[in-house]
């Protein structure tokens, strides 16, 4: 199943991130994100499925608190930095 990375600047970040998707019924984990991703050795990911990431984004902005940078997980492993 597709799914979106929201990249975050810390693991605090992060946190908040996935509390205000939680709260808004949206599944979302946060973990560290795979190697290429980013060049922060502190950065952490939150993962949301690619049918709540409109919803996540929207929850996210109402928040103040965007993501870094979105990736989608592509089918052959890979992934694709998405504009926000």
């Amino acid at each position: 199943m597709p799914y979106y990375l929201l990249l975050s600047r810390s693991i605090t970040h992060a946190q908040r991130m996935s509390r205000i998707l939680e709260r808004a019924g949206i599944t979302a984990r946060f973990f560290r994100p795979p190697m290429g991703l980013t060049d922060r050795g502190c950065s952490y990911a939150v993962r949301v499925n690619a049918e709540s990431l409109n919803a996540a984004m929207e929850q996210l902005r109402a928040e103040g608190l965007l993501p870094m940078r979105v990736f989608r997980a592509e089918t052959d492993g890979t992934f694709s930095e998405m504009t926000i």
